[in-house]
């Protein structure tokens, strides 16, 4: 071989010695994740937790609830979780129907269930949701809400 070859050889070894492999995937570990997302969503619910249900939220997202307009901006958000957890205290269970993971983006459809009492008095309304939520992993490799869609059932 010829000199200028061998350098080659050489300079195209360092690159790719130099190269980071991609981090492997983990299907079920990102599942899992995205499964406990779901979870802490119907806690803070429960909790009438606005700060922590705000906090599930990537910058950017979009709510879009039943019957109103989305809600496009942290602020809104935060207005639209005061108003509700503000007017009624929830009992509620999210269960995935289905959970897709793709890279960084993922999805799952989802039912609501349970009840919604008034604050003010009353009896307890049930809860009978179905929605549709995208996630996004965040640089730091957490998950979070890009879109939540829902729509009663009723």
């Amino acid at each position: 071989m010829t000199p200028r070859l061998l350098l080659l050889f050489a300079l195209l070894a360092a690159a790719c010695a130099v190269e980071e492999a991609p981090p492997a995937e983990d299907p079920a570990a990102d599942e899992a994740a995205i499964r406990a997302l779901i979870d802490r969503t119907a806690a803070l619910n429960n909790a009438a937790d606005t700060t922590g249900w705000v906090a599930l939220f990537e910058d950017g997202a979009v709510y879009m609830p039943p019957g109103s307009p989305s809600v496009t901006t942290r602020a809104g958000l935060e207005e639209a979780a005061a108003a509700g957890f503000g007017s009624y205290a929830t009992d509620i269970r999210i269960v995935p129907d289905e959970v897709v993971v793709a890279g960084d983006w993922a999805f799952a459809r989802s039912h609501v269930t349970g009840t919604a009492t008034p604050r003010a008095g009353g009896d307890a309304v049930p809860v009978d949701v179905k929605q549709l939520v995208i996630y996004h992993r965040q640089a730091d490799g957490a998950w979070k809400i890009a879109r939540l869609i829902t729509n009663s059932n009723g």
